[in-house]
Order: structure tokens, then C-alpha cells, then sequence
């Protein structure tokens, strides 16, 4: 299970755990003052009610907030999504449609206008909305949890809701979806803010169906900035520019503490199959018995991504020479597709189909084996 599948358990738990006593230790006593019983419905269904008008209400405020956010960040605005109701900007006109989003309740998309684009208003605006929900809702409460006990109720479904949608939306960490904590935590540096909007500029061409040339390379790194440098580095092995994509993966592995270790060892992944196309083996095979350690090595082997399947195997099937484990690389192969990004996943039929041909060309009698 990866990291943000973990920490996504855990802010879901809290989650759930912040709904269930507020339940029971303030709602449910609630219910049972003078003022409760004037509710003219079931109370099941007057709290049914007034959850669902606390999701819409919060999940529009917070999605309004991205959009005032962006609007304030010197940005245009791409598309508006609330659940899946999506209005977007198609060919300078704007359309509506149903879209998924990456996000707990919505996306509202961005493109930069030019350099001097900030992303931060676009984070902070939908936390200040949130803080003046939270001073109403607070006070609505203190004034009538002995008066009008069912105005109490609902301010306290509404800031619970609130509470527990900005709960996941500002964890600094990353979860199963691009939250606002985890932005706050990259553009803290100004050289992230400069790669966030490179990032944008290059999605938005991509959705657009256009080829993104001339990717911004960043000289300092950082986990984020890596992530962008990527970008540079499947453009150049789209164009089997080998000898410029490794000298651009080497600008990464020789700074090992500025990147996770996920990072670092998908790098290394990149950086062997790139040799092991370039280079003699006996060179190749020096500098992975010299360099390579063995938590690498498993993890290459056992990595659920592109990246270290395609070099798990030319590694098993040129360095090793191990039909087994390249039949064990293959049937991995379309799980790691799936956790492609889309706009890799061309890129990444190709090297993959090219690293099967190279291992059919050293092991010609595996060919009905690797077939099956």
C-alpha cells in the first residue's frame, strides 16, 4: 500500500471519527431539550436535511474559493467542477458537462497567466472562507442551543461538515488527491511556485491536445521541482534522446537528499534502462554491482510502476539472465499502466515494447514463453 493510500486511511478515520461524537455528544443531546421537540418532522430526517444543505453549501464554498483564489492569483480559469458537475471553457466559450475531478468534493482547474502568477490566494482564500463559517457557526450555536435548540443543530452540522472537509483538504501531506495542504508545503520555495505554474501551463496543453515543447528545466531541485524535470525527461525519451534525458536524471540522483526515496530509486530505475540501451553490458553491469545496493534492487523489483518494470526487465532479462523474472516483470505490466499518468502512457508502451525486443534479440528461444 503506498504512503498517501496510508495517510488517506487515516484522515478518512479521523474523519468519520469527528462525525460519529459530534453525533453523540452534541447532537444527540440536543435533541433531547424543551426547544428540540418544536421541529416539526422527524429529527432523522430534519438532521438528513440539513447534512445534505452542509455538503452542497461547503462543497460549493470551497470549490468558490479556488475559483475567487485563482481569480486573485493573476490566473484564468479553466473549468469550475462541484462533484462532477463541471463547467469548463472550451475553445474560448463556456460549456457544462459531467467531469471527474481530482479532488474530495471538486477541482477548479487553473492555467497561469504569465510569470507573476501566485497560486497562494487560490490556497488560502477557501481556509479564511472556512474561518468565517466556523465564527457564524460558533456563534449561531452559543445563541441558541438553549432558545432554539434546531437553529443549534444546524450550525453544528454545518461547521462539522466544514470542519471535516477542510480536515483533508489542509493535511500537509499528500493524500489520494492534490490537497490544499500539500500545495501550501510546495510553493513555501519560490522556485516551487515557478514549477507549479510550469506544471499548469503544461497540463493545460495537454488537455488541450497539444504537444508541450520547451518544458522549463529547474536547476534546483526539489521533490516537486523533480517531478517537473520528469516532464523534460519522457519528452526526450519520446524522441529516444538518450544521452540529454540521462544527463538530466543525473542532475537529480546527485543531490539524493532533496527527493523522496521513491523518487530517487525510480530515477535509478530510469537511469539503467537507459544505459543498458546505450552502453556495453559489462559496463552496465560494473556500475550495477557497484552502485546499485540491494534495498534498490528490490525495490525495483517489487515497484508497481513503470518506470521499474520496463528496467526490471531488461535487468532480469540482460543482466541476469532470468526468464522467470521476466515473465514475473510482464504480468505487472498492466497494473503499472494503470498508475501512469495519462500523458506518460504512450511513452511508456513504447520503452517497455522496446525493452521486450532487446531481450528477444539477446534470448531468441524465450519468444513463445514471453508471448504466452
Amino acid at each position: 500500500m503506498r504512503k498517501e493510500d496510508v495517510a488517506s486511511f487515516i484522515v478518512y478515520t479521523l474523519m468519520l471519527t469527528i462525525a460519529l461524537l459530534v453525533g453523540l455528544f452534541v447532537i444527540r443531546p440536543l435533541f433531547t431539550t424543551g426547544s428540540a421537540y418544536n421541529i416539526s418532522m422527524n429529527q432523522y430526517l430534519f438532521v438528513f436535511l440539513n447534512l445534505l444543505g452542509a455538503i452542497i453549501f461547503n462543497v460549493v464554498l470551497l470549490e468558490l474559493g479556488h475559483l475567487i483564489g485563482g481569480k486573485i492569483g493573476k490566473y484564468n480559469i479553466i473549468s469550475f467542477n462541484v462533484l462532477g458537475f463541471c463547467f469548463y471553457r472550451d475553445d474560448k466559450k463556456w460549456r457544462f458537462g459531467f467531469r471527474s475531478f481530482d479532488g474530495l468534493t471538486g477541482e477548479v482547474r487553473l492555467s497561469p497567466k504569465s510569470a507573476e502568477s501566485n497560486p497562494k490566494p487560490y490556497i488560502w482564500i477557501p481556509l479564511m472562507l472556512y474561518i468565517v463559517e466556523l465564527i457564524l457557526s460558533l456563534v449561531l450555536y452559543t445563541a441558541f442551543r438553549d432558545a432554539s435548540a434546531p437553529l443549534a443543530i444546524a450550525a453544528v452540522i454545518f461547521l462539522t461538515v466544514a470542519s471535516m472537509i477542510n480536515l483533508y483538504n489542509f493535511v500537509p501531506f499528500k493524500l489520494d488527491s492534490m490537497t490544499d495542504g500539500y500545495r501550501l508545503t510546495l510553493v513555501a520555495k519560490k522556485t516551487n511556485i515557478e514549477a507549479y505554474n510550469e506544471l499548469m501551463r503544461v497540463e493545460q496543453l495537454q488537455r488541450e491536445g497539444k504537444t508541450a515543447e520547451n518544458i522549463r528545466v529547474f536547476d534546483e531541485i526539489t521533490e516537486f521541482t523533480a517531478s517537473i524535470n520528469m516532464l523534460s525527461v519522457y519528452e526526450l525519451l519520446a524522441k529516444e534522446k538518450y544521452v540529454e534525458a540521462l544527463a538530466l536524471i543525473e542532475k537529480i540522483i546527485d543531490v539524493p537528499d532533496q527527493v523522496s526515496s521513491t523518487t530517487y530509486y525510480r530515477l535509478i530505475a530510469q537511469k539503467l534502462y537507459i544505459l543498458i540501451k546505450m552502453k556495453p553490458l559489462s559496463e552496465v553491469r560494473s556500475y550495477y554491482d557497484g552502485q546499485v545496493d540491494d534495498k534498490n534492487r528490490r525495490f525495483i523489483s517489487n515497484d508497481l510502476s513503470m518506470e521499474s518494470v520496463r528496467a526490471y526487465v531488461l535487468i532480469a532479462g540482460l543482466l541476469d539472465d532470468s526468464e522467470g523474472e521476466v515473465q514475473y516483470a510482464m504480468s505487472r505490466k498492466d497494473k503499472a499502466m494503470k498508475r501512469a499518468l495519462k500523458s506518460r502512457a504512450e511513452v511508456e508502451a513504447k520503452l517497455y515494447d522496446d525493452a521486450i525486443q532487446l531481450v528477444l534479440k539477446r534470448h531468441p528461444d524465450w519468444s513463445e514463453q514471453l508471448k504466452a
